[in-house]
């Protein structure tokens, strides 16, 4: 991301309370942190055009500043900025905008249309390459959240600050399912699970857990960390990028990885072994089935 200031204080006060807005209104955390750095970038170009009041900000204003961004080179890499990285400043500009409405200071339309999504999916995981990972868990604490985790993210296709965000009472034992209170464009959802997945979250909310829990700190958080806290994702990708190192295996060692790549591996075999398109949609939480087709693709690809 482009590394912008923005000079007038009328601006550096609306950057910090449509953060405290996103913050109160119970965003996820990446978005609170994300969504401001993406309207500074957007307050410091009105400032560069002259504009330094928000009710002078027009649709063709809007219009040019994401035409920018379309010609704008890209700092990391050859090329301009891609059409995900484009999407989610439009995300933020618009919901900015319904923040100027909802709060009386105005407010501007947003005109622009969402570029179309680049789909880039990570190497999808073989049945086999899934329980060796599983394998390569211990039976300490670490080796029972080790479990729980692949399980949300494989077993039940989690994305991954949902199962960052999950609490304790979101496992619903008695009815075979897990609760998630805030999945993506912050839509609820319920997981069924079963079997070995839902044995693992046992063993681990059981035995696990209360060993990471400190005393001192009180949290209903699901996955914790060592310290007693809320797990954060980069410390599961690492733990996950470990166990794919212990299990030995050259051709999984070799595969880029990450939680999503759990999720998508899951869809892909739930397609491959005869689940139609529409309940794997459901199962994900996507909002249309264009979203869930690309594992068709793959699917293909990985028969041929």
């Amino acid at each position: 991301m482009k590394q912008s200031n923005i000079q007038h204080k009328a601006y550096i006060r609306l950057e910090h309370s449509f953060k405290e807005w996103l913050a109160v209104l119970g965003y996820a955390p990446t978005s609170v942190y994300g969504m401001p750095n993406y309207i500074r970038e957007f307050l410091a170009w009105l400032e560069e055009q002259g504009i330094t009041q928000i009710e002078e900000v027009s649709p063709e204003h809007v219009n040019d500043y994401f035409d920018t961004l379309r010609h704008r080179v890209n700092l990391r890499r050859e090329g301009g900025l891609s059409n995900n990285y484009i999407s989610k400043h439009l995300q933020a500009v618009k919901r900015f905008s319904t923040y100027l409405r909802q709060t009386d200071q105005g407010g501007f339309l947003v005109e622009v249309k969402t570029p179309k999504q680049e789909r880039h999916i990570k190497d999808i995981l073989t049945l086999d390459e899934v329980k060796l990972l599983y394998d390569a868990t211990s039976d300490d604490l670490l080796g029972l959240r080790d479990r729980a985790f692949l399980s949300l993210y494989y077993g039940c296709g989690l994305r991954r600050n949902e199962g960052i965000q999950m609490d304790i009472d979101d496992i619903l034992f008695d009815r075979k399912m897990i609760y998630i209170r805030n999945g993506k464009n912050y839509t609820e959802r319920y997981v069924p699970v079963k079997g070995q997945v839902l044995r693992y979250l046992a063993d681990y909310v059981n035995s696990g857990r209360n060993g990471l829990l400190k005393s001192k700190h009180s949290t209903e958080a699901l996955l914790l960390s060592m310290r007693g806290e809320r797990v954060g994702g980069q410390s599961l990708l690492l733990r996950l990028k470990q166990l794919k190192e212990k299990t030995g295996n050259e051709k999984l060692i070799h595969k880029d990885i990450g939680l999503h790549t759990l999720r998508h591996s899951i869809a892909t075999h739930l397609l491959m072994g005869g689940m139609k398109l529409e309940r794997i949609g459901q199962f994900l939480g996507h909002k249309s089935i264009e979203s869930t087709q690309i594992y068709a693709h793959i699917a293909a690809e990985l028969e041929t």
